[in-house]
Parts: C-alpha cells; structure tokens; sequence
C-alpha cells in the first residue's frame, strides 16, 4: 500500500546526516552514557555528574549528545538553556532567553477539544508554563548572571524542578566570560546546592588548555565524559537500522565492508552510509560491494576535508613532527622510534604524545606503541605532507621538522585499497595483510 502512495516525482528519504551535531536516525554506542547522564541530572546537586564536561574529538558526537540531554530535561519540566559559547555575550543570551520567555509564556494551550488523556498532560505542561511564566515575569534583565541563575534556580527548587544550563563549543569561548561563568556556577550549584545543572561539549584539547586554567575551578571539578568510540558492531547495528527503515537494503559483504570502514567516530559512519546510499542509488538498487567500496573512498575524502586538516592546522610544531614519523612507519611506532626521529626533549614529546591523544590522532596500545587513530588517517597525513613539501627547502637539513631517515624491519607495504592504507607486517608475512 505504502508503495502504491508514494509520489513517484519525490526521491525516496534519505536518513543519514552527515553533518556536525544533527540528530542521527538511531543513537548507537551510547546507552551507557546516557544512562549515567539520567542518573547524574536526576540526582540533583549532590552528585558529581549534576556538572558534567563532555569531551571528544571533531565527529565524536558531543552536540547530539547535549542534544539529547536538554530534549531529556525538556520532557520532564526543567528550564533549559541552551547556549554556544563560539560567539561573545554568553550573559548578554541568558538575559534574551528571560526576555523570550516573558513573550512566550503569556499565551496558555487550548485545552477545550483534546481527549481525556491529552487534557491531563496538557494540565501539567500548562503548570509548568505557569510558575515559568511568574518567574520570567519576576526576573530582570539587568539584572548580573549570578543573580539571573540563582533566582532560576530557586523558583525551580520550590517546584520540584531544576534548570539546565547547556553550553556547546566550550573551548571556543571566550576566557574571560568563561572565568566570571565559572565563579557564578560555582556559587549557585556548588555553594547553595541550588538545582542548577550544566553540562558542557567541547574539544578534548580543553584537558591542556581550560582545564588548566587556575581561574576556572568549576570547570576543574566538574566530571568529565570522554565520548565512547564506536566499533563495528555498533556501526552495523546503525547502517542496518537506517537503511532499513528508508525501505533500502544491502547484499553481498557491503554491510560488513561499510561498518568495518567506520572506525570509531559518528560523523565518519554518518559518512559512510550517506556515500553508499547516494552511489547505489537506493532503494531502487540495493547497496553492494562496489558502492561500499566507492563509498569507503569519498568517505575519506570528505573525512580528510572536514576534520582531518582542520585537525592537523590545530596542532603545534613538535606533534605535527611526531604525526609524521608514525605516517612515515606505516601508522605505529614505539616511543623510542618517534624519539629518535623528532628533535625534542623527552618531556615535549611526552606533553605532544598527550595533546595528540586528547585530540583523537592518535591511541596507545597495549604494547605502548603509539598508532594514528581515525581523526587523521595514514592516507590523510600523506596527502597533508605532500601539500606541505612544495614549499620544503632545498637543503633537507635546514626545512624544519624534518625527520631522520628512517630504519629497522622491512615492512610488506602491500596496498590495501580498501583501507586505503598500506599492510604494517614484516615482509613475507603468513596470511592476510593488516594496516595496523
């Protein structure tokens, strides 16, 4: 029936959105995050996660997750504030929202022709619009930010409520707003235990630059989220439910092809079925291994635009050196390679190895080798030093940031272009190749 509807003028929908922050189809990866969220925020002042800082890399999902959590305290009553701290004035914006909230809450429901039901939920969302509305009325914009909040605060207290307050791009804001906003959540959530709640997104270089910051206390105790990577269950378990739902379907190895393609970052799965759905046309073809593949390929281009150069131009000298290196071994190197490779002290190097982990280029494993992660591939630092060596000097000791010839075991340096990597293992290695 649903097919014999269907304006055959309008294309089919396509439900992934690649895109920094949109809401995705499906939340995949996340349950126990939001799990511990909920709990937190419905604790009140007295638990830690009540002032939370959510960290990740670019396209680790902090946005839809602060996203989800304001939606969470929407539903149950709390005045949220939602604010983006990439622009001045974050207090000049409190001050709008008591302005906005006076315009808005003057006008109540219609309740005569809802269903019995419908009339008890609308009751208690009309209370809730009530005291909202009393409390803007009461509040002044002129008012300072610390009075603002703790006025909302208490309001919110004596109705068995709470606020939220949701700041996004935190480590784009300005430090001096920053501070004064910090010593004002200090005061209302940490001092008076008022039910004032925050929780923060930002870049998980704010570890070696806000919250280092002896100004910003607040900040500083606040728990602290690392977004989950993702593995390849989950983005199976993502690409399958989306494409099925927008009446498409995969054969072949496409399915396990894309999912291990999507490494551990939301934005680059959200890629990787928007390429395949887009190239194979679906649903009037069904994705197969020669779309996944394509798909693979734009995906990393996109990726490398997107968040791998705008990464790479945010990193200093010495870990832009280090990042080198591991392209220049296949993706992995130990500490010792990497310090006899890059002229530096052992404390810059320890401080580099740091901020690259912070900021998703890199993960260390078991063995303590250090391995470039999915924020900037092998293929991406390659393209990334090709662009930067047209303007290399003509005497190699002179450029600075060179590195030292490199040495030790002859790798396989098979292509794999599926991985659009080259196989990391001793040459004449048994079995299948790996890229790292």
């Amino acid at each position: 029936m649903a097919d014999l509807l269907r304006n055959p003028n309008v294309p089919p929908p396509n439900l992934f959105t690649p895109d920094f922050g949109q809401e995705p189809h499906v939340v995949v990866g996340r349950d126990a995050l939001t799990k511990s969220l909920r709990e937190g925020l419905g604790a009140g002042p007295g638990d830690r996660r009540f002032t939370t800082l959510l960290l990740g890399p670019r396209g680790s999902g902090k946005t839809v997750m602060l996203n989800a959590m304001c939606d969470a305290a929407r539903e149950s009553g709390w005045i949220v504030l939602p604010l983006d701290a990439s622009t001045d004035g974050i207090h000049n914006r409190v001050s709008e929202y008591i302005e906005w909230a006076q315009q808005t809450h003057e006008a109540l429901p219609d309740v005569t022709d809802t269903r019995r039901e419908e009339r008890s939920s609308t009751r208690f969302r009309i209370f809730l619009f009530e005291w909202q509305r009393e409390l803007a009325r009461e509040m002044r914009p002129s008012w300072g930010l610390r009075r603002q909040l703790t006025t909302l605060a208490d309001h919110a207290a004596q109705q068995g409520s709470a606020v939220l307050l949701a700041i996004d791009e935190l480590h784009s804001g300005d430090r001096t707003e920053l501070r004064r906003m910090a010593a004002d959540l200090q005061h209302v959530t940490k001092g008076e235990k008022l039910p004032l709640a925050f929780l923060g997104a930002g870049l998980s270089e704010m570890k070696h630059t806000l919250l280092e910051d002896k100004k910003m206390t607040f900040f500083q105790r606040c728990h602290r989220s690392d977004m989950p990577p993702l593995g390849a269950v989950d983005a199976a378990r993502f690409l399958s439910k989306t494409v099925h739902d927008a009446d498409g379907r995969f054969e072949g190895n496409a399915l396990s092809t894309l999912a291990e393609a999507s490494g551990a970052l939301p934005f680059r799965m959200q890629l990787v079925g928007h390429c395949a759905w887009l190239i194979s046309d679906a649903p009037f073809r069904p994705i197969g291994d020669q779309a996944a593949d394509a798909a693979i390929r734009e995906a990393n281009r996109a990726m490398h635009e997107q968040v791998s150069v705008p990464t790479w131009h945010s990193l200093n000298t010495t870990e832009q050196h280090v990042m080198r290196v591991l392209a220049d071994l296949e993706g992995v190197a130990t500490p010792h390679q990497i310090a006899e490779r890059v002229r530096s002290d052992p404390a810059t190097l320890s401080r580099a190895e740091q901020h690259l982990l912070n900021a998703g280029c890199v993960n260390i494993n078991n063995d303590g080798s250090v391995e470039i992660a999915d924020v900037i591939t092998v293929n991406s630092m390659k393209l990334l030093v090709a662009q930067q060596s047209r303007y290399a000097s003509e005497d190699p000791g002179n450029a600075a940031g060179t590195t030292r010839p490199t040495s030790g075991r002859s790798r396989c340096n098979a292509h794999m272009p599926r991985a659009q990597a080259r196989c990391v293992l001793p040459k004449g290695h048994a079995g299948g190749h790996r890229s790292r």
